[in-house]
């Protein structure tokens, strides 16, 4: 609202703010969720425009919802908190990387704001302690992990960059920048993890797009989607950031990779999941169906469904306003065409059930 210039439409949500009782109600709290939404949306509302509401309602959050979290054994965050109890609600054994691994980019910011350490401590320790566990790929580690043991779990290896690990990754680099350097631990895990993306799960096509494998078993699954498409802006940052060239050359094949994903639909919206084949497999060797759609389309759709995901267009954001280069726009321009034509209703946008046509379902329904 304040970048928009609603000015009544901020007061009226700065009084609703003002009015909030985080323990007025008998649901549990989703640690991750409440941390990234509500607690990242008052600072970035504060350092905007700062205001001692929106202030105070931002350390009651942290302080009567999401700390509670770590009041564990091993002061690891539960994934669920009683927020009328004050303490965590452990629902099950397992959690995820992606929602214990970022927390700290937020809490960090709440203790520039109030001067207070507690908030950026408590959260850095967690990834202290990730930094000490052993991983099969030097820095990329499996999405499920055993809350007792603070070990990636044995059962269900399954390792991604997209949905369930992406946000762990991003913010290692966010949270050493926004330290104004005074860290190390961090950036070191990030340089790690993206040297082992490049080694171990980068994929080619025979077109010459760029994804990112998955893994199980020991085994690289050549699938991903456009939660990944994160990853190119982060890249970049991180490579203008250091001065690394050779990251810039990686978040670049992965950035056109990303926005080939749209531009291969009849929709140009990207689907939910695809895969490929790998340039050094053998294209005869698969079934007429998967050789026909690598030879048109460059990809494999394996979800046709499209809902309303951003990381595409933002990782543009970042190509523009990094390079300078009017093409990024051009791009994302060309995405909110699409988005436009197929996503919109009077009341709304939607998710679609398939890109692939131009008739597609719409869902009447947001994520």
């Amino acid at each position: 609202m304040i970048i928009m210039g609603l000015e009544d439409e901020y007061k009226l949500a700065l009084e609703h703010v003002r009015k909030v009782q985080w323990r007025s109600t008998h649901d549990t709290s989703k640690t991750f969720e409440t941390n990234i939404r509500y607690l990242g949306g008052l600072l970035s509302a504060y350092d905007l425009r700062p205001d001692s509401t929106i202030l105070n309602k931002a350390k009651e959050l942290a302080n009567k919802v999401i700390l509670p979290a770590y009041l564990t054994l091993n002061g690891v965050p539960s994934a669920y908190v009683n927020v009328n109890t004050g303490f965590p609600a452990v629902e099950d054994n397992i959690i995820v990387l992606a929602e214990f691994g970022s927390l700290q980019l937020e809490l960090v910011r709440l203790s520039q704001i109030t001067g207070d350490d507690k908030y950026a401590t408590i959260s850095n320790k967690v990834i202290e302690k990730v930094s000490k566990v052993p991983s099969k790929y030097p820095g990329l580690y499996p999405i499920l992990w055993n809350f007792d043991t603070f070990t990636p779990s044995i059962k269900d290896d399954y390792l991604t960059i997209s949905g369930g690990g992406d946000s762990y990754y991003e913010y290692l680099l966010k949270t050493h920048i926004l330290m104004n350097g005074n860290e190390t631990l961090q950036i070191d895990m990030w340089k790690t993890a993206v040297d082992s993306m490049q080694k171990y799960l980068r994929s080619e096509t025979s077109r010459g797009m760029v994804f990112l494998a998955e893994t199980q078993n020991s085994t690289r699954i050549l699938s991903t989607g456009e939660l990944i498409c994160f990853l190119p802006g982060n890249i970049l940052l991180g490579a203008r950031y250091l001065n690394e060239p050779r990251y810039e050359d990686f978040a670049t094949e992965l950035m056109e990779s990303c926005y080939g994903a749209w531009t291969a639909t009849a929709t140009q919206l990207a689907p939910e999941a695809w895969g490929w084949v790998d340039k050094s497999q053998s294209i005869e060797s698969f079934p007429e169906t998967i050789q026909t759609a690598m030879a048109t389309t460059g990809l494999i759709i394996e979800n046709p469904g499209y809902d309303l995901r951003p990381e595409t267009a933002e990782s543009l954001f970042y190509f523009y306003r990094l390079t300078g280069n009017s093409t990024y726009q051009d791009m994302a321009w060309n995405m909110f065409q699409a988005i436009e034509k197929y996503c919109k209703t009077p009341s709304g946008y939607t998710s679609v059930s398939n890109v692939t046509t131009f008739d597609s379902e719409r869902d009447d329904f947001q994520e």
